[in-house]
């Protein structure tokens, strides 16, 4: 066998491989070109975004009662300002019920109130030695 007749071996067999792919590559049945494709639409894409509601504003009522307080530890510190490390003004006993001038919070978020004392002496009481009383269950005064 020369060179020439391996060259044309060569030839056929690939030609029979391409005639062979080429046989298979036929249309599916039911299956058009453009299946799936869509075709391009004129003018710009627009999308639509979804409206955004906006949060409905809940007013916050208006505060109308006067907040109390009432001591509930033995003894508590009334102080020149909302810190533990402010100088002691007053002190005030367990029970005792006191009408909140001012709130304010601390370096630690601890609540303190502004209080008047039985002696006049405005300061501050930590919260925490509190409770609030609603105004239905203060005592009530008389004036003679």
């Amino acid at each position: 066998m020369n060179i020439t007749d391996k060259r044309n071996i060569v030839k056929s067999f690939v030609l029979i491989m391409v005639f062979l792919f080429l046989s298979g590559c036929r249309p599916i049945e039911g299956l058009e070109p453009n299946d799936g494709l869509s075709e391009p639409k004129d003018g710009p894409v627009v999308i639509e975004e979804a409206p955004v509601e906006e949060p409905e504003m809940i007013p916050e009522p208006e505060k109308t009662d006067i907040l109390h307080v009432q001591i509930i530890a033995d003894v508590l510190n009334v102080r020149e300002s909302a810190s533990i490390n402010s100088t002691i003004v007053d002190k005030v006993q367990e029970n005792a019920i006191f009408e909140v001038l001012e709130e304010a919070m601390d370096d630690e978020d601890q609540i303190w109130y502004k209080i008047k004392t039985e002696k006049d002496v405005l300061g501050w009481i930590f919260g925490a030695y509190c409770v609030s009383v609603e105004e239905e269950d203060l005592p009530v005064t008389t004036d003679e």
